[in-house]
């Protein structure tokens, strides 16, 4: 599947900022497939292939099986209003009958955040230098 409006590329990580209004979210991982067809940040299709099996799974289904990890690869591209209803209207199969919020699959694999900077700081005891512990390194060095 293919579009003719813009498009970029993310890996592991994926913000409600780089979302228009109609779009898809191509996730690639480990060579399984998956598409979201995303309408006001809500989740209105969805499809997804499993590259072993060859098996492709629809709807909900393909949710429930979809991963999202740090080294996937994910590509978002705008659709016109036109574009996005004639790829709804022929992909009738992956349809959802009730649109899931795309927060769900953010908060399922922390998917905005490809780590928490204040808790791996808490997590090891490293604390930021403060400006005082800087300009004391820099009297140090200078001295």
């Amino acid at each position: 599947m293919a579009s003719d409006e813009s498009g970029f590329k993310v890996h592991g990580s994926l913000k409600k900022s780089y979302l228009h209004d109609l779009c898809y979210i191509r996730v690639l991982d480990k060579g399984n497939e998956s598409i979201l067809f995303v309408k006001d940040e809500k989740i209105v299709g969805a499809w997804h292939l499993d590259i072993e099996s060859l098996e492709e799974f629809y709807e909900n289904k393909a949710i429930e099986v979809m991963f999202i990890g740090p080294e996937s690869q994910i590509e978002i591209y705008k659709m016109s209003s036109k574009l996005f209803g004639t790829i709804i209207e022929l992909n009738e199969e992956s349809k959802l009958s009730l649109p899931v919020s795309i927060d769900f699959i953010m908060d399922r694999y922390n998917a905005n955040n490809s780590s928490d900077r204040d808790k791996l700081l808490l997590q090891y005891r490293i604390r930021e230098p403060s400006e005082m512990d800087v300009e004391k390194l820099i009297d140090d060095y200078t001295k």
